[in-house]
């Protein structure tokens, strides 16, 4: 502790400055009384001179107070010895020996230096109130109702200074408040003045009387200190217990701050420490952290580490805030001087940090629970790719905004990334989360205060603007969109270029209600999408096209249930024989107002729609049904059935499909299962799940539209597939590329070497069919052999119809107009 004395340039703490202040008030007490002595020359008998020095020393000691810990209720005889040195020495000389006394008990002690001055000054100064108190009196004789009179008011004003100074002490040092510390405990004051008044007078008599009744006063001053101690330890005892009532109650109610507030305080003014602290383990969001309780009555929380003793001696106290897990933290109160704490002080002690330590384990968890309710809150309504809001939290956004009492404008900018399936096959899903990431960010720097940013799904985002004051000032937004996205994504050395379109619908210029709102700028985005780059505003008359697309929709669960969706087959032929062996089943919707559509007509609304999985489950009944058909007629034709890329999201898929195989009594290897190239390279791990499932059940499984999605020899290492369908882009072309013709050859090549087979489409060609079939292609499908056909039509192909004939193509000689690539005409000879 710093010294008090004040030095230029520094600034002396609270403490200190109490301390400077009782020393000031003791100087001129004890300048006043050596006045006396000098004065008056009354210098007492050494023998009484040594008594009430004696007694005044051994009043200070520890072992003569009730409690040795804490508390201005201890039963100390400060008191009875101002009343000795009053009547034996006189007024004068008890304030002039009284502070070298206890100076000197502190010292034997081994007290803090400043602690022992504080001390020492104090009792001078109180000494020397009290004497002021008992000279206004005037009383000639301390035996006499005056000097009683005298005496029982110094007393009082003994006491009353030792409270005072306590609760200054309390108050500066510990930051309890001032009015409640010093009206505190007054119950217990005239049993600490009686017991005082007792043991003096008993001493007194002592010292004045002879004979045997001196051998019973002893006794009785034990009766009355033992008395005494009862009193004080019972009034102690209920005031600790009332204490903890109320430093407890309102624990469970508070966060850890609020817990380490109130506990570091109720320490202070339950045991009366100089200071605590509170000291925490770390757990799984915090590391170790230490509470403390500063000099003005600000409690701080500052990094640290957790001690690990349970207890110190000395001037510290130290004990363990245990848990269901064991130690996870200690509570530390220092204090002024060395202390020994009584067994019930141990025991209040102990409850306290205990009560500390549930509140703070309950804390925890609340604030955990509330952390992950929060996390959970935020992740219901945002993406988890790009943390932007997502559709749900859009549209709860945007009504909001439209229902707000207010003349403004709401605009919502609806955009879609323009190649980003491109990007996506030709790179990987790495590169497409990256593009997403990208724009996200540019998006979310655009966005004002109060503006909403949202990923949709997919690559279709949006931008909610509020508080707009016309509809024109939506568009200058547009404009940034476009700007912003333009600058191209870096990715692994790359620079991807991006470009969007964009759709603007404005409430209330566009829109009457959240809901049109929304609509209108996906018609708006639709219109864009024709002109890529571009943003367009919605337009009535232009909403024609768009609306009749949404209404294909409710049109489409329509033809689900009234079975308009039929399939037509596009046979494929063996190259080596030209016989029919497998057909591929296309969708085709029989609407019964614009007549049969192509599946580009609703394959996209079907996605779109969420019903993916029973346009699926009802183009697969179909084919399954037909092949078995066949199958009975002696047809050993397989099948084959495009899957979407979210069917392979549904771990329901396999068994939908062992379902239908089993209606139809068809073996699994007569259905082959096609999934596109990018959907195969899907590193998600739900599609590894299904695939191996299909795969297990039996099915066949052939990659479309191979070579123009970004190919992954590891999937066709870890899924074993049948076939691989080379891309029509690459067939077409091998009558004038070489390279084409490389491409083919490397993919037969490969599909060979897994053991599986190539498929060409789109051979619309008999050179075609013939290059194939020498280059050791296995099978063909396209416009040479057949358009895909209904199934009555396809009955005929196979020969399975009435009349039972079966078709076979011929493979003529090749009668080339124009020669074929060097590379070719050696596949064909060879």
């Amino acid at each position: 502790m710093a010294d008090a004395v004040a030095v230029p340039g520094m600034r002396l703490r609270p403490a200190d400055r109490l301390v400077v202040i009782v020393a000031a008030a003791a100087l001129c007490a004890w300048t006043a009384a050596i006045s006396d002595v000098a004065l008056t020359g009354a210098v007492p008998a050494a023998w009484k001179l040594a008594f009430a020095a004696s007694f005044a020393s051994v009043s200070q000691l520890p072992a003569l107070r009730v409690t040795r810990g804490y508390g201005p209720a201890s039963l100390d005889l400060g008191v009875a010895a101002l009343l000795i040195g009053c009547v034996v020495l006189g007024p004068a000389w008890s304030v002039v020996l009284f502070g070298p006394a206890v100076l000197l008990v502190h010292t034997l002690l081994r007290r803090r230096p400043l602690v022992a001055l504080y001390d020492a000054t104090f009792f001078t100064a109180a000494t020397g109130a009290a004497v002021g108190v008992a000279a206004l009196v005037g009383a000639s004789s301390w035996s006499s109702p005056r000097g009683l009179l005298a005496l029982a008011l110094a007393a009082m004003t003994l006491r009353a200074a030792q409270r005072l100074a306590r609760a200054l002490h309390r108050s500066v040092v510990c930051g309890v408040a001032f009015p409640p510390t010093l009206l505190d405990r007054l119950a217990v004051e005239p049993v600490v003045l009686a017991a005082n008044g007792a043991v003096a007078g008993a001493l007194l008599v002592v010292v004045a009387v002879d004979g045997p009744s001196r051998l019973t006063l002893p006794l009785a001053v034990a009766t009355a200190f033992l008395a005494s101690h009862v009193i004080v330890t019972a009034y102690q005892a209920n005031r600790r217990t009332r204490a903890l009532e109320r430093a407890t109650s309102h624990l469970g109610q508070l966060d850890e701050l609020g817990i380490a507030d109130v506990a570091l305080r109720s320490a202070c003014e339950l045991f009366e420490c100089r200071s605590a602290e509170l000291q925490l383990a770390p757990d799984r969001r915090r590391p170790p952290r230490r509470y403390e309780l500063e000099a003005d009555g600000v409690v701080v929380c500052r990094p640290g580490s957790v001690a690990t003793a349970d207890m110190s001696g000395g001037d510290d106290v130290m004990i363990a805030l245990r848990g269901p897990a064991g130690d996870f933290g200690r509570f530390w109160l220092r204090f002024e001087s060395r202390v020994s704490l009584t067994p019930g002080e141990w025991g209040a002690l102990r409850s306290f940090a205990q009560t500390v330590a549930l509140a703070i384990l309950a804390a925890g968890l609340y604030d955990d629970v509330r952390v992950d309710g929060a996390r959970q809150a935020h992740d219901a309504s945002h993406d988890p790719l790009t943390g932007l809001a997502n559709r749900a939290l859009l549209q709860e956004s945007v009504r909001t905004a439209v229902e707000a009492p207010h003349n403004l404008t709401t605009a919502l900018l609806l955009l879609d990334v323009d190649h980003f399936k491109e990007i996506n096959d030709t790179l990987g899903h790495a590169a497409g989360d990256v593009l997403l990431r990208r724009v996200a960010d540019r998006l979310s720097s655009l966005g004002r205060p109060g503006d909403l940013v949202s990923r949709l799904g997919g690559d279709e985002f949006a931008v909610l603007l509020t508080g707009l004051e016309s509809a024109d000032d939506a568009a200058p937004a547009a404009e940034d969109v476009l700007r912003l996205l333009t600058e191209p994504v870096a990715f692994e050395g790359m620079r991807l270029s991006v470009e969007a379109s964009v759709g603007l619908a404005c409430y209330p210029a566009d829109a009457a209600d959240a809901d049109e709102l929304l609509r209108r700028a996906e018609v708006a985005m639709y219109q864009a999408k024709s002109a890529r780059g571009s943003w367009v505003r919605y337009e009535r008359q232009h909403d024609g096209s768009s609306v009749d697309r949404l209404a294909l929709v409710a049109e489409l669960r329509s033809a689900l249930e009234r079975d308009e969706i039929v399939v037509h087959y596009q046979p494929q032929a063996d190259l080596a024989t030209g016989q029919i062996i497998g057909v591929e089943a296309l969708a085709r919707w029989e609407h019964p107002g614009r007549g049969l559509l192509m599946p580009v007509d609703f394959i996209g609304v079907a996605e779109q729609s969420g019903l993916v999985r029973p346009f699926t489950l009802r183009v697969l009944d179909l084919a399954v049904a037909e092949c078995a058909w066949w199958a009975r007629r002696g047809s050993s034709a397989t099948v084959a059935v495009n899957l979407a890329a979210r069917s392979l999201l549904d771990r329901q898929l396999p068994r939908d499909v062992a379902a239908v195989l089993a209606r139809h009594s068809l073996p699994p290897d007569r259905l082959v299962l096609e999934i596109t190239e990018s959907t195969a390279t899907s590193e998600l791990e739900v599609v590894e799940e299904v695939l191996g499932r299909l795969r297990r059940l039996g099915v066949a499984l052939s990659v479309d539209d191979f070579g123009t999605g970004y190919s992954s020899l590891a999937f066709l290492q870890r899924t074993k597939v049948n076939e691989l369908k080379v891309d029509r882009s690459f067939v077409s072309g091998m009558l004038e590329s070489e390279s084409d013709v490389a491409l083919v050859r490397a993919t037969v090549l490969l599909a060979h070497s897994l053991g599986a087979r190539a498929v060409a489409e789109g051979v619309e060609d008999p050179r075609l069919a013939e290059a194939l079939r020498g280059i050791g292609c296995d099978m063909a499908q396209g416009y040479w052999l057949s358009r895909p056909v209904p199934a009555q039509e396809l009955q005929v192909l196979l020969g399975v119809d009435e009349v039972g004939q079966g078709a076979r193509f011929q493979l003529p000689e090749p009668r080339l107009e124009k020669p074929l690539p060097v590379k070719h005409l050696r596949a064909v000879e060879g």
